[in-house]
């Protein structure tokens, strides 16, 4: 008897025991600080006055002198193509990324690129005679390169594909773009 009445008792101190009838306590001190994450750093130039013509085969080479890319990153482009009212007076420019096609009379033209982490390299290539195309597809071409870490979307989730989200991402404003005018 008295085994069953020790038994009864330790079961009903444990049920009361693992009971959550009662309050909260007050929370704990917080913890230490965790390591910094990791930043992400990119970086946005702009070319002004690019002109594709039949002298430079249609491309432009933009070599990385003052800007240090690593063989990790990755390079977006994108090009102008117009624009959509004005902000606070300025007009808002639209810029789509690379490589992009635009049909026209004879055919097609695709604006394209490729990069090292010296240079990148954009050209026109298509069905079309690029001789005779309208000077708005191959002169004065406005040009945005954003360099950002290899695992920028990963990180990010964003849609490499939408500039302005991109450079939200990056938490880069248009003050922080750097402009360059090709000298013709």
């Amino acid at each position: 008897m008295k085994k069953l009445f020790s038994i009864l008792f330790m079961t009903t101190f444990l049920f009361a025991a693992c009971s959550s009838d009662g309050e909260r306590g007050p929370q704990g001190p917080e913890g230490p600080q965790g390591p910094p994450g990791e930043a992400l750093i990119g970086t946005t130039i702009e070319y002004e006055g690019i002109d594709f013509t039949e002298e430079n085969d249609y491309s432009a080479l933009i070599e990385f002198d003052d800007i240090e890319v690593f063989e990790s990153d990755a390079v977006l482009v994108y090009l102008k193509d117009g624009e959509d009212g004005t902000s606070d007076g300025a007009p808002v420019e639209v810029f789509r990324q690379l490589p992009q096609t635009y049909y026209v009379e004879d055919g097609e033209v695709q604006y394209n690129f490729d990069f090292t982490f010296f240079d990148v390299r954009i050209f026109m290539e298509g069905t079309a005679n690029f001789s005779n195309l309208d000077p708005a597809y191959t002169q004065d071409q406005v040009i945005r390169i954003v360099i950002v870490p290899a695992n920028f979307a990963e990180i990010t989730g964003v849609d490499v594909a939408n500039y302005k989200a991109v450079m939200n991402a990056l938490d880069l404003k248009e003050s922080d773009v750097k402009k360059v005018s090709t000298l013709k």
